[in-house]
């Protein structure tokens, strides 16, 4: 089909208007998803670990739990997360939560998560609840776990094994 208007000149123009119209509305609608998530938050589980994560790291430990607990409502079965999570509240000195997920933790994936046995065992240490650090102690030992706190246990527990 031949065009009605010459050289094509006016369907060009109309087109690169719409093109240029639809790249705005695609380039404005991502820009504005963009903003969305770094002024709201993440929008799933993974990016609100990594987040954690982050925040871990640089000694934001409160905002860090928080992520964690994004994420784990948004993942229930978020095995890291739970483990990460552990790890901030051993750092803030809230044995029982840390306990709580290493556990869940570890019912995730006992094989991966063989080192939270170990993080366990020493928070049981430092309660003075020996038997179950020495259970946590001879958990981690068959799964390969190095523990470090074991001359100290010894000492601290009376007991050899």
């Amino acid at each position: 089909m031949k065009s009605q208007y010459p050289n094509n000149s006016i369907e060009d123009s109309l087109f690169s208007r719409l093109n240029s119209g639809v790249i705005k509305v695609v380039l404005v609608a991502l820009i504005g998803a963009m903003i969305t998530v770094g002024v709201y938050g993440c929008k799933n589980s993974k990016e609100y670990y990594n987040r954690g994560v982050a925040r871990f790291k640089k000694g934001e430990t409160d905002s860090a739990i928080s992520d964690f607990t994004k994420a784990i409502k948004m993942r229930p079965r978020y095995g890291m997360a739970h483990y990460y999570r552990a790890l901030a509240y051993l750092h803030e000195k809230e044995y029982d939560k840390a306990i709580a997920d290493y556990t869940s933790a570890i019912e995730i994936d006992p094989q991966r998560f063989a080192v939270a046995y170990a993080e366990r065992a020493l928070i049981y240490y430092i309660k003075k609840e020996y038997d179950k650090a020495w259970e946590d102690v001879h958990k981690a030992q068959s799964l390969g776990q190095e523990v470090r706190f074991l001359e100290t246990l010894r000492k601290d527990s009376g007991r050899k094994k």
